[in-house]
C-alpha cells in the first residue's frame, strides 16, 4: 500500500515507523502527466514488496518544507531510503528503473554500498553534491525533458502542466 504523506511530521514518522525496511518516496505533483502514469506500477511494487518496503509519497504542491528539504525540483523523483541513510535517488518516470531499484534495496542489507549517497542523512540531500554527472543531468534537465523513454517535470511547469508526450500515446487530463 503507497502512503500519502501530509505533513513533515507525519513523514518523520513512517520514516522512524520503517526501521530497516527499504522506504521508497516519491515525490510528485497532480498536474504531472509522469507521476500519473508511473503511480500504478508504484502502487504495483509496494503490494509486491510489502512485507520488506514502505512506499510514501509526497505531493510536491502540499509539502513545500519536504520538498525543499530533499532538493526536489522535477518530477517524479524517487528517493530511496535505507538504514536510516540515502542509497538512491533518481528522477523521472522509468518505471524498469523504479522496479530494479526496489528489487535491489529490499533484501537485508544494501548490496552495494559504494554506489550510496554518502554523506546524506534520510531528511536531507545537500544538493545532491555526491550524485553522478548523469543523475545531474537528469535532475537538472529543462521543463518536460525528455531522456529516452523518461519524461520529467519541473516545478515551474505547475501553471501550465506537464504532459507525457503524444508520441506515448497517453493524452492526461491535467
Amino acid at each position: 500500500m503507497v502512503y500519502l504523506v501530509r505533513s513533515k511530521d507525519d513523514l518523520e514518522q513512517k520514516l522512524a515507523q520503517a526501521r530497516d525496511k527499504l522506504v521508497v518516496i516519491d515525490f510528485y505533483a497532480n498536474w504531472c502527466g509522469p507521476c500519473k502514469v508511473i503511480a500504478p506500477k508504484l502502487e504495483e511494487l509496494a503490494q509486491l514488496y510489502s512485507d520488506r518496503a514502505v512506499v510514501l509519497k509526497v505531493n510536491v504542491d502540499e509539502n513545500e518544507e519536504i520538498t525543499v528539504e530533499y532538493n526536489v525540483t522535477s518530477m517524479p523523483t524517487f528517493v530511496f531510503i535505507k538504514g536510516g541513510e540515502v542509497v538512491e535517488l533518481f528522477v523521472g518516470g522509468n518505471s524498469e528503473k523504479l522496479a530494479k531499484c526496489m528489487e535491489k534495496y529490499v533484501g537485508e542489507s544494501v548490496e552495494n554500498p559504494d554506489q550510496s549517497i554518502h554523506g546524506h542523512s534520510s531528511s536531507h540531500l545537500d544538493g545532491g553534491s555526491s550524485l553522478n554527472e548523469s543523475e545531474m543531468d537528469s535532475i537538472s534537465a529543462g521543463p518536460s525533458a525528455t531522456s529516452g523513454d523518461v519524461s520529467i517535470c519541473e516545478l515551474g511547469d505547475r501553471d501550465t502542466g506537464c504532459a507525457v508526450p503524444e508520441a506515448k500515446g497517453a493524452a492526461l487530463e491535467n
